[in-house]
């Protein structure tokens, strides 16, 4: 890899394309390096990077970030309980951040030139939460962020035993994978507008009592709104959202036994 430094202070990233772009500019500069790459570790990113280029936009995200960490580290994907580098969060947040901006600019709460200056100071320590890796400024100045969570899919990598944020929920149990994307799909098309870098979608839990119902919770990747929690249940053979906010949630259209299980009354 040359070594010329890759200054991400600098670089917002304003697209997917364009950190796409970006790192696989960083892979040919590597490639042109003797010496830098294996020949079966060129063989697999050149492999990977054509398969970017067949899938949807919704699978170039993961499939990126894994591949900035296979260049990053040279040597495989980070382990999932490792701490993500400094310079991989803070590409991962201003992606997040010039995204909002872009989408909902009278919400923002932050000022650019104090968080850009906050960002190139020192970085919390943070945590893995299965919402994605958690960094908290306690002492945020004001204009400054007081906490990201970084998605797990900017980061290429996803702890084994990462902690609980946002609501808690008794009851309930798992759905299988393929059926918690689909219900993710639905609430991030419906309630986030398709917005994937709003809120991260976690605890997906079932009914017991009626296994058509099922209980989910929003956490903001960013702090402009507290973290919410709905209800979803089979309607024309399709998951359809019944009810969702941070209070008081399917009183009067959720059946009273399945609010009860997961710990609400009305």
């Amino acid at each position: 890899m040359d070594n010329a430094p890759f200054d991400w202070h600098s670089q917002p990233f304003a697209s997917f394309k364009d950190y796409y772009l970006s790192m696989k500019l960083r892979v040919s500069r590597a490639f042109s390096a003797k010496g830098s790459l294996s020949g079966s570790e060129r063989t697999n990113s050149l492999s990977l990077f054509s398969a970017l280029a067949a899938k949807r936009r919704k699978f170039l995200v993961p499939a990126l970030a894994i591949s900035c960490s296979l260049l990053l580290s040279a040597c495989g994907p980070v382990p999932g309980d490792t701490r993500p580098d400094n310079q991989t969060m803070i590409a991962g947040i201003n992606l997040l951040l010039n995204s909002f901006q872009a989408k909902y600019p009278k919400l923002v709460n932050w000022n650019s030139e104090a968080v850009r200056a906050q960002l190139k100071g020192q970085i919390p320590i943070g945590e893995d939460t299965d919402a994605g890796w958690l960094l908290r400024w306690p002492n945020a100045s004001s204009g400054e962020l007081t906490q990201v969570i970084v998605p797990w899919t900017l980061l290429g990598q996803y702890p084994n035993n990462p902690k609980p944020i946002g609501y808690r929920y008794s009851g309930g149990e798992l759905l299988p994978q393929s059926t918690t994307d689909d219900i993710t799909n639905e609430i991030t098309t419906i309630q986030l507008h398709g917005d994937q870098y709003f809120a991260a979608i976690v605890d997906v839990r079932a009914s017991k009592v009626n296994p058509q119902w099922v209980i989910f919770t929003t956490v903001p990747y960013l702090p402009i709104t507290d973290p919410a929690y709905g209800f979803v249940t089979v309607a024309n053979k399709h998951w359809s959202v019944v009810d969702f906010g941070t209070a008081n949630v399917g009183c009067g259209k959720v059946p009273a036994g399945v609010e009860s299980e997961f710990g609400f009354t009305c």
